[in-house]
């Protein structure tokens, strides 16, 4: 029969079994799960293995109570014999199980503790297995990435980060994960444990056989300094520092960049450091049977003969060892156990301790995945945007990597796009739009700090032009938004023998050139204007032709000069008007020519030279002179700050009233204006129109 006294058991959940502990070894330190490796035997060759995966249990020290809960993570059979079986299984707890998934995933706008809640509850660690005991508020993480990493590895890193700390605490049906940031977490063991040297005597209780400590060397200044471009003129940094003791070197841990969001940040993140480098400056270890040490507890030690050490002392690591021998002999088993040591039965440990009053942060033990290499992305938006952007002209992406993301604007942080030039106000803006394809880089290799640094064409977002056809193109267009088919576009050709500049505006092209503007054409100059073509010069213009000017008016011609008009024309001047021809002058009309000047009227004529005025009949007296019509000019349309057009000339003109007293005085019986009327040549009827 098997010792049923035996005080190394294993408790197991809803199972009936007759396994009986032989021996176990198992690690625990704060911050880190624990791993007992235990050995077994059993009258029954044949147990279940798959059954026992997975199952919690409890691995007791003594029959106190003490001990260790965990998850059966590995189960196996060894050495079968005459009467018993050996078995064997590693007991780790529920957090082990992080460690085999790997994930690449982000994080928005949560606090460290939702973050590592959201992923705990994931693995099936649910509320009443975690407990958070954070005494100082850290400000959520806006941007959080867990990148080629196991979940086990991206909580600890979080938590080495952010100077968080965890340890279990046990019971016989379930062990508790706890998080904190200080040492009021730290539960205290129920009782004292003396000190007692190993001698030949047994202690009537446990007690610790050895204990020694020591100090170390460590960094008694931190710098931590950061860079945030929406406070471009600002430095970030932050120190801490203990004074320094007589020989002390000053030695200094200066960091760049780090996660400093402002300066309160940036004084917690340097305390935390230093607090990291500090807590264990003063470290012990010793030996025990103590079955009730825990790690991630305080120890208070008794009856050392220095009396400075009769203290409290938080246990950082432990190392347990139990043998029990007997289940073998009182079972007759033909089992042989390999065992050089010189401890053969029973329990006993080697701890690790700091001072109490040592504030306990992790080490840097988990690196940041850092990616080195550039990698792929699609801009994204709100539903129905073809552009999103902030004020800084950052856009956010989908990764191809994220599995979580929607394609919408709660895809990733804002991500900067790199430039080719940005100033005060001054530089060039280009922002991607909602379904490109980008080239996303990392600052520092950092997965929390991406950058877009270009964009790429794909089957999705082709090339303006069909490649490689026009492979000599150098094409800028961009696209009417909302999503059209319209778009802007400036094309280079560099074909030898065709290159061109080619500029392409959909709607409207507005130049502002604030001093002088030169053009020079080699060859011909074509322009095309389907609507008006409005000009203003607030100087002078000079224009030179070495050719022919040709120009065809297909509507009227007006022309207002407000001081003089000067004409030379070296041959003749051709003037054909289809109805009526008008000279007006204010003062005096002067016609002159070199020889002579002719007049002629249909078959009548006058010719005015040297030899005087000569005419095809005799000159009349009396007769009645056409109306003049007076030249109404129209002003240059849409331009501002340009006068009012002239007003229109009032319906009966002073010149006209005065034709029409001279008619009625030499004793004409019409009305020369009706006459005017009735010829179509009525300026008062066009006036009115």
């Amino acid at each position: 029969m098997f010792n049923a006294n035996a005080r190394l058991r294993l408790n197991t959940d809803d199972l009936d079994h007759d396994l009986q502990v032989l021996s176990f070894t198992g690690t625990e330190s704060i911050s880190q799960p624990y791993c007992f490796n235990v050995k077994l035997v059993s009258s029954r060759p044949d147990i279940d293995l798959p059954d026992l995966m997975h199952r919690q249990a409890f691995l007791a020290f003594d029959d106190n109570g003490h001990g260790v809960h965990g998850q059966i993570q590995h189960i196996g059979r060894g050495d079968i014999g005459h009467r018993l079986t050996q078995y064997h299984l590693i007991l780790a707890p529920c957090l082990a199980n992080l460690g085999h998934r790997f994930n690449q995933r982000i994080f928005q706008n949560l606090s460290i503790a939702q973050i590592i809640g959201q992923i705990l509850q994931e693995h099936g660690i649910h509320a009443d297995g975690y407990l958070f005991q954070i005494g100082q508020a850290l400000p959520d993480r806006e941007y959080c990435v867990q990148y080629n990493e196991s979940d086990l590895h991206f909580i600890q890193r979080l938590c080495q980060e952010d100077g968080l700390h965890y340890h279990f605490r046990h019971s016989l049906d379930r062990h508790l994960l706890v998080f904190g940031d200080d040492q009021t977490v730290f539960p205290r063991l129920a009782r004292p444990t003396p000190f007692k040297k190993r001698n030949a005597m047994v202690a009537d209780r446990p007690v610790i056989h050895r204990f020694e400590c020591g100090r170390n060397t460590r960094t008694n200044r931190t710098r931590r300094r950061a860079y945030d471009f929406k406070k471009a003129h600002l430095v970030l940094e932050s120190e801490a520092r203990i004074p320094n003791e007589p020989r002390q070197p000053d030695l200094e841990d200066y960091l760049y960049p780090d996660r400093v969001l402002n300066r309160e940040h940036g004084k917690l993140l340097t305390r935390r450091a230093l607090e990291r480098h500090r807590s264990d400056e003063l470290t012990g270890e010793g030996d025990s049977d103590e079955p009730a040490l825990v790690s991630g507890h305080f120890l208070s030690l008794s009856e050392h003969p220095d009396p400075a050490l009769n203290d409290l002392w938080l246990l950082t690591g432990i190392r347990h060892e139990g043998k029990q021998p007997q289940v073998l002999e009182e079972s007759g088993s033909d089992i042989a156990v390999k065992d050089q040591s010189d401890f053969v039965q029973g329990y006993r440990n080697h701890f690790e301790v700091t001072p109490w009053d040592a504030i306990y942060r992790p080490s840097l033990r988990y690196d940041k995945p850092s990616i080195g290499c550039t990698q792929t992305a699609v801009v994204t938006g709100p539903e129905g945007e073809d552009i999103h952007c902030d004020a800084y002209g950052r856009v956010k992406v989908q990764f191809f990597w994220d599995r979580e993301g929607r394609h919408n604007d709660k895809s990733s942080c804002w991500l900067r796009t790199t430039t080719n030039w940005a100033g005060n106000a001054h530089g060039s803006v280009i922002i991607p739009r909602v379904g490109m394809e980008v080239l996303v880089t990392f600052l520092n290799g950092d997965p929390d700090h991406p950058v877009i640094s270009g964009c790429l064409a794909n089957s999705a977002n082709p090339v303006p032009y069909e490649l490689p056809a026009h492979k000599t193109r150098s094409v800028f267009r961009s696209r009417s938004t909302p999503d059209s088919n319209g778009f802007n576009e400036l094309m280079i050709e560099d074909r030898a023998g065709q290159e061109l500049i080619y500029l392409r505006a959909q709607r409207d092209l507005q130049q502002k050139i604030e001093h002088d503007s030169h053009l020079e054409v080699g060859n011909e100059r074509r322009e095309s204007i389907r609507g008006n073509s409005v000009s203003v010069l607030h100087a002078e213009e000079h224009r030179t032709l070495t050719g022919h000017r040709k120009t065809h008016l297909k509507a009227s011609d007006h022309l207002h000069v407000s001081d003089s008009s000067h004409t030379r024309i070296g041959q003749s001047l051709t003037m054909e008007v289809g109805r009526q021809l008008c000279f007006s002058a204010g003062d005096h009309l002067v016609l002159e020519a070199g020889k002579s000047i002719s007049l002629k009227v249909g078959g009548e004529h006058f010719v005015l030279d040297h030899g005087g005025l000569f005419g095809s009949s005799d000159l009349l007296i009396g007769g009645v002179p056409i109306p003049f019509l007076r030249a109404r000019l129209l002003q240059p349309e849409d331009i501002e700050d340009l006068s009012a057009p002239a007003p229109l000339p009032p319906l009966v003109a002073p010149s006209q009233q005065a034709l029409m007293a001279a008619s009625k005085s030499l004793g004409a019986d019409f009305c020369p204006i009706c006459e005017a009327c009735r010829a179509g040549e009525c300026a008062i009827a066009e006036a009115a129109a």
